[in-house]
């Protein structure tokens, strides 16, 4: 391509779409690995708070059925 075709309107438009569509890509990729990494923390957060629950109310099932019997017992 030479300077002219270059230095012309079309010339300047043609790179600028195409600089342009280059710079949208790569922000779409930023952002869909940001993204991901976001799902996965969220993921793994509401697994732990789901397995945290659980203990929870197997310790608090434990507890009333230990205290029924001591009623029972006594």
């Amino acid at each position: 391509m030479s300077l002219l075709q270059t230095a012309s309107p079309l010339g300047l438009v043609a790179r600028w779409s195409t600089r342009s569509q280059e710079q949208a890509r790569r922000n779409a990729m930023a952002a869909c690995t940001v993204l991901t990494a976001r799902r996965l923390e969220r993921l793994e957060v509401e697994s732990f708070i789901a397995g945290h629950l659980a203990r929870h109310e197997q310790t608090e099932s434990v507890a009333a059925a230990s205290a029924t019997l001591v009623r029972h017992v006594g």
